[in-house]
């Protein structure tokens, strides 16, 4: 795909893979990273039929780099179609994602209207050539969304999920005092304790050490997401993410040698995010698994330096409990052409996840 130069300042151009482009200094996140880019090409879990990989050059001192999948079937936006409980699909062909709406936020932070102009003008032209219905710029978070809109205003917005942040504090028992209520911490520390009681112990393994252990956490993850509608995940998806900055499993690993649940998380910055978590749906109520880890979680939170601790999307009423702060990620969509049946099932989608949200948080 040819180039486009806009002045003497800004310029773009597409390229086949993440590999060839130059490395960020540091990226805002791990999801920002090329790294997960360059994951992203091999997943097959989230249906990707091809990629497209946006370098921009804003000035002598300024790169910026948002890739682009052609995906046919995103399992992660089925579920969240499911929880908003609208009665048909979104799409009806394929859509471009800039990136996938798997990466926890999106975006191009600390890039200017310009850049982000000329993200949006190259990826919708892009999604007009590719056939796509829509081009999507996924889970950009309050102060990005708001600049994406300047530069081009989206034809309809979708706030798929909310992140939940709190700060780590200097010990546990510091962070668990910032709970709403004592009850929640008392209970909070009441999981943990039983899951200890249990046979439960914390098995930290970092990038390639997590290889051995992803064929059973793969298959609890998607056990764990079944649940609630579509699997989410697949070896195809977390083993190159592996190679992710940051990239660590805490496992919950029971005293007979079993593994019985864990998070994949990204430890980068002052940040620990829990992106995607598994649980043995067998025996978690006997183990307290999910509460047991959430408060290992918060420990290595601690022992690693990390101010923040980014709990993820979904399980709202919880997360609420623990006194964590909800931050809206709104999906920006641009059609590739007018399409009003379209428009109208996307802010069924909206309504739905808002609906499905606040009664989460009416039970806390």
């Amino acid at each position: 795909m040819p180039s486009t130069v806009l002045g003497d300042a800004l310029s773009s151009s597409w390229h086949p893979s993440a590999a060839v482009l130059p490395a960020e200094h540091h990226a805002a996140t791990p999801f920002h990273s090329r790294e997960w880019a360059a994951a992203w090409q091999s997943v097959r879990t989230e249906h990707v039929r091809g990629h497209h990989h946006l370098f921009i050059q804003d000035g002598p001192h300024r790169q910026h780099r948002l890739s682009f999948y052609q995906v046919n079937n995103s399992p992660l936006w089925r579920a969240m179609e499911g929880d908003a409980g609208v009665t048909q699909p979104t799409f009806e062909a394929d859509v471009l994602y800039g990136p996938s709406v798997y990466g926890e936020y999106g975006g191009l932070p600390g890039a200017v209207r310009p850049v982000l102009a000329e993200a949006v003008d190259r990826g919708r032209a892009l999604a007009g050539e590719l056939g796509t219905e829509a081009l999507v710029i996924a889970n950009l978070p309050p102060s990005e969304r708001n600049m994406w809109r300047e530069a081009r205003l989206p034809d309809a917005e979708v706030v798929l999920y909310w992140a939940h942040r709190a700060d780590v504090g200097d010990t546990v028992d510091e962070f668990i005092e910032n709970f709403p209520s004592r009850k929640a911490g008392r209970e909070f520390r009441r999981q943990h304790r039983r899951g200890t009681d249990s046979g439960l112990t914390l098995k930290v393994a970092r990038g390639a050490d997590l290889l051995p252990y992803l064929g059973e956490f793969t298959a609890q993850a998607r056990a764990t997401s079944e649940r609630h509608g579509p699997p989410l995940y697949g070896t195809d998806m977390l083993v190159p993410l592996t190679r992710v900055p940051g990239a660590v499993g805490l496992l919950a690993v029971h005293r007979d040698g079993t593994l019985v649940g864990g998070f994949f998380c990204f430890r980068y910055g002052k940040t620990l995010y829990l992106w995607t978590a598994a649980v043995d749906q067998s025996r978690k109520r006997d183990l307290h698994t999910y509460g047991w880890l959430m408060h290992e979680s918060i420990r290595f939170a601690v022992e690693t330096g990390a101010s923040v601790l980014d709990a993820g999307r979904c399980n709202y009423a919880y997360k609420a409990r623990l006194g964590m702060r909800p931050v809206a990620l709104t999906s920006a969509v641009y059609l590739s052409r007018p399409n009003p049946h379209l428009i109208s099932r996307l802010g069924a989608l909206h309504t739905g996840l808002t609906h499905h949200v606040q009664q989460a948080w009416n039970r806390t």
